[in-house]
């Protein structure tokens, strides 16, 4: 049990600290609407997703969160991440064109 745990600590070591990881960028808007979306760069599907992830919770520490959809919006891929944040229910929008399906 002792050697999976160290195993895993390791493996998530590794995936954190790997160059795919560290070349996520987030750009683009404040993710309020498709037009204003957070352009998500230099990413896979493995990495793109835990970067939005990460970003709601530097952004919005504590929010509780709701539902993901995958939606297509002027032949762009979108994921729209719903949560509640402080009482208020949000949504924010990413366009994962880049990364999508590949």
């Amino acid at each position: 049990m002792t050697k999976r745990l160290a195993l895993l600590a390791l493996l998530a070591a590794f995936t954190l600290a790997s160059p795919l990881f560290a070349e996520v960028t987030l750009a683009g808007g404040d993710g309020s609407s498709f037009e204003k979306a957070i352009l998500v760069q230099g990413a896979t599907e493995a990495t793109g997703v835990p970067a939005e992830y990460a970003y709601l919770r530097k952004h919005y520490p504590g929010y509780a969160f709701t539902k993901q959809s995958l939606l297509n919006h002027k032949d762009r891929m979108y994921d729209a991440l719903d949560f509640t944040w402080e009482g208020k229910t949000y949504r924010v929008y990413f366009d994962i064109t880049e990364f999508f399906g590949k």
